[in-house]
């Protein structure tokens, strides 16, 4: 699951580029962005914690949800994982 969370980080960063600064959307869609690479940061430095977990997963909607880059199709398959990922320890 780890490696399905840096992946979205990668292509959401990517998608998000300069070229796009002008379009709210886009806007949002960095800021977003922001907040879940600083949500993974924060969890690296303490992986059992189980509220910088739920961030992690909080922000990652909002990434699914805010950015543009995703069809409907892969939004809910990355929905479904993000369900079944658990932040239990």
């Amino acid at each position: 699951m780890k490696k399905l969370l840096f992946c979205l980080a990668f292509f959401t960063t990517v998608s998000c580029g300069p070229a796009k600064l002008l379009d709210p959307v886009s806007n949002n869609c960095e800021n977003v962005t922001e907040d879940y690479l600083k949500a993974i940061e924060a969890w690296s430095t303490d992986i059992e914690s189980k509220s910088k977990c739920e961030a992690v997963k909080k922000s990652l909607n909002n990434v699914l949800k805010s950015c543009s880059v995703y069809t409907a199709a892969q939004r809910k398959a990355y929905e479904e994982q993000l369900k079944e990922f658990t932040c239990e320890n």
